[in-house]
């Protein structure tokens, strides 16, 4: 098993950062001619909020980045480079922004991902998300703490 660092993110990642979620992202966005650019606004994102950098072998292989929005704690964005996928990098951001959400008085997670990314989808169900809510493309997950 490789093994895997977490480090909050600096505005020196950027551009690693960019990289990591734009080959998350390649396929949906191949697939799906609406889905938001969502690398835009990585730096702000990196300065406003929390952001956690997962490495393995040195390489930028995923992010999570969140903040609390209200009483909970609002998942931003999260990618995992495809070639880091199913080596359980995502439940182990996840469980950052859980963490942080848990220390900060949060009584929620909150995320938004996009209708037809099945398989995004089913990966937050398997991790205890609940689909809570759907607006035209958006569908709306918690997971209460």
């Amino acid at each position: 098993m490789t093994e895997i660092t977490l480090r909050p993110a600096v505005l020196g990642d950027a551009d690693a950062i960019r990289a990591c979620i734009r080959a998350a992202y390649a396929d949906p966005a191949a697939r799906i001619p609406d889905l938001p650019d969502v690398a835009a606004g990585l730096e702000d994102d990196i300065v406003q909020h929390v952001a956690i950098l997962a490495e393995m072998q040195g390489e930028t292989s995923g992010v999570v980045i969140f903040g609390p929005v209200g009483r909970a704690m609002m998942v931003f964005n999260l990618a995992v480079s495809p070639a880091a996928q199913g080596q359980g990098l995502a439940r182990k951001l996840l469980a950052q922004a859980e963490a942080q959400a848990s220390r900060s008085g949060c009584d929620r997670l909150k995320l938004t991902t996009h209708r037809l990314m099945q398989d995004t989808r089913a990966m937050y169900r398997h991790l205890g998300w609940n689909e809570v809510a759907a607006q035209g493309n958006k569908v709306f997950f918690e997971k209460p703490l």
